[in-house]
This record gives structure tokens, C-alpha cells and sequence, in this order.
């Protein structure tokens, strides 16, 4: 068995939030449970759902920018 991202661990954990992710996504909830790590293109629509930042659902592909003082 593979290892869970924290925010496929948390869409498994919660009561109804696969189904709402699968329906953000228009896709059928076993898709969702197929993830070991939410899939790229779908990042965006599952941070909306889960109320988790796309940073932390996927800090391989985004970082948070620290700003520059000018």
C-alpha cells in the first residue's frame, strides 16, 4: 500500500468530502479514492472543496512566493 498525501488522507477521513470533490471534479467518487496524491489538473477544484491550500496539497508544483522588498 502506498503512502497518502494529507490531503487524500483528509478526503478519505471526512464523511461526504469525496463525494463532494467527486462532483467538483465531475468525476465518479472511486476515481477519488484511486489517488494517492491529487492529480495536477485537478488541485485547484479540490483546495476549493477541502479548504486546503494548493500549496500544501502539492508544494512539488506550487511554492509559496515570498515577496521582495524593493
Amino acid at each position: 500500500m502506498t503512502k497518502l498525501d494529507k490531503a487524500c488522507a483528509k478526503i478519505r477521513a471526512t464523511r461526504g468530502l469525496s463525494v463532494r470533490v467527486a462532483e467538483a471534479c465531475g468525476i465518479e467518487r472511486a476515481a477519488v479514492y484511486q489517488w494517492d496524491q491529487v492529480p495536477i489538473n485537478r488541485v485547484h477544484q479540490v483546495a476549493e472543496v477541502i479548504g486546503m491550500p494548493v500549496e500544501q496539497i502539492r508544494p512539488d508544483f506550487f511554492r509559496k512566493t515570498k515577496r521582495r522588498r524593493a
